[in-house]
C-alpha cells in the first residue's frame, strides 16, 4: 500500500468527517429551532450547562454540545479551546485528559468553522504546537545540561544495533502459519486484495492475540530487572488501528506480510532521574539478556541522542527485545 493511497484514505476519512457533521448538524439545527420555539431558555440552559461541563471536565453527550454550539458558537468555541487548553497544559492530570481523549476529541465540531472562517480544529491546533513549543524548548534545556555530564561520552557511545527487526524472523518465529504464507505469491489484483487483507487483519490478529498472551508474564519479568534502577511503568498494548495506521504510513513498502514489521505490541517503559541512573539500567538489561537462562534477548537498539537531525524535544533510547514466553 502506497503513500498515494494512504494520502486518498485521509482524504476519504476527512470528507466522511464533514459529511457527518454536516448531516448532525442539520439535525440539531432542528431540533434547536425545536427548542427555540418551545422555550428560548431551554437553549440557553443547554448552554450553560455545557459550559459547567467543560469547566468542570464532566461527560457530556454529542448531541447537547451541537444544541449548545447552535445557541451561541462564539460561546461555545471559547469554553471548549478553554478547557482544551488547561487539559493540554503541564502537568498534564491523568483524568483530565482521559476526558478529553472520551469526550472531547471525538466530536465531530472540531470539523466546523469558527470565526476567522478557520476550521475549530485548527484553533485546537494552535493550542497544541504553543504547549508543545513550551515542552521542547524546556527538554532542550535538559539536553544542553547532559553534555556537560561527565558521564555524556558513555550515554552516546550505545550505538544503533538493529539485530532483529521483523516478527517473521526465524530468531521469533511468528506470522509463519501457512494460513499467512500461502497468499504471498500476489498473481493478479484480486490475489493482491486478499493478500491485502490477510496482512491488515489475519496477521494483525494473529499479533495483537501473541501480545495480549504474553503481556502480563513479559512485564512481570521486565520489571524485575529494571524497576531497582528507574521508575518502571507497563505500557498499553498497541492498539489495532494503530497497527493499521502503521502498516499504511511507515510499512508501506515493506516486503510481505508487511505486519512483521510490528515489534513493539507489548511495551513499558522505565524513566530516570539521573544519567547515571540511565547508564546502570541499560548495562542491567544488557546483562541480563546476556544470560544463558535468560528469557529475553537484543533485536534492536535505537539511541535517540544520537540523531543529529532531531528538531529538539524528548529523546530516549528505545530496546526491542525478544521475548521467551514459559
Amino acid at each position: 500500500m502506497g503513500a498515494s493511497e494512504s494520502t486518498q484514505k485521509l482524504g476519504e476519512r476527512v470528507m466522511t468527517a464533514r459529511k457527518k457533521l454536516e448531516e448532525d448538524q442539520k439535525m440539531q439545527s432542528e431540533r434547536a429551532q425545536s427548542l427555540r420555539d418551545a422555550s428560548s431558555s431551554t437553549m440557553m440552559l443547554t448552554l450553560d450547562r455545557m459550559q459547567e461541563s467543560f469547566e468542570r471536565f464532566a461527560p457530556f453527550l454529542e448531541r447537547t454540545l451541537l444544541v449548545a454550539w447552535e445557541a451561541d458558537s462564539d460561546k461555545c468555541k471559547q469554553f471548549m479551546l478553554k478547557a482544551c487548553e488547561k487539559v493540554l497544559s503541564a502537568p498534564i492530570k491523568e483524568d483530565e485528559y482521559d476526558w478529553f481523549k472520551k469526550y472531547v476529541l471525538p466530536s465531530s465540531l472540531w470539523m466546523a468553522k469558527a470565526n476567522e472562517n478557520r476550521f475549530m480544529y485548527q484553533h485546537l491546533m494552535d493550542i497544541v504546537n504553543k504547549q508543545s513549543a513550551d515542552i521542547i524548548k524546556n527538554m532542550d534545556c535538559v539536553y544542553r545540561h547532559l553534555q556537560t555530564h561527565e558521564k555524556w561520552s558513555e550515554l552516546m557511545a550505545i550505538q544503533n544495533e538493529s539485530v532483529v527487526d521483523r516478527q517473521d524472523d526465524a530468531a521469533v518465529g511468528l506470522l509463519h502459519e501457512d494460513g499467512i504464507q500461502s497468499v504471498a505469491e500476489s498473481k493478479n489484483e484480486k490475489d493482491e486484495e486478499i493478500a491485502s487483507f490477510v496482512d491488515s487483519h489475519v496477521a494483525v490478529q494473529a499479533l495483537t492475540v501473541t501480545a495480549n498472551t504474553v503481556n502480563k508474564e513479559f512485564q512481570t519479568y521486565i520489571e524485575s530487572v529494571m524497576s531497582q534502577y528507574g521508575e518502571y511503568k507497563a505500557g498499553p498494548m498497541k492498539k489495532v488501528e494503530r497497527c493499521l495506521s502503521k502498516l499504511e504510513n511507515d510499512y508501506y513498502d515493506a516486503a510481505y506480510p508487511k505486519s512483521a514489521k510490528l515489534l513493539d505490541l507489548v511495551r513499558c517503559s522505565v524513566n530516570f532521574n539521573t544519567l547515571e541512573q540511565l547508564l546502570l539500567g541499560y548495562k542491567a538489561l544488557v546483562a541480563d539478556m546476556a544470560r544463558p537462562s535468560s528469557d529475553i534477548k537484543m533485536a534492536r537498539v535505537k539511541n535517540g541522542f544520537l540523531d543529529k537531525t532531531y528538531d529538539g524535544g524528548y529523546r530516549d533510547i528505545k530496546v526491542n527485545v525478544i521475548f521467551q514466553s514459559a
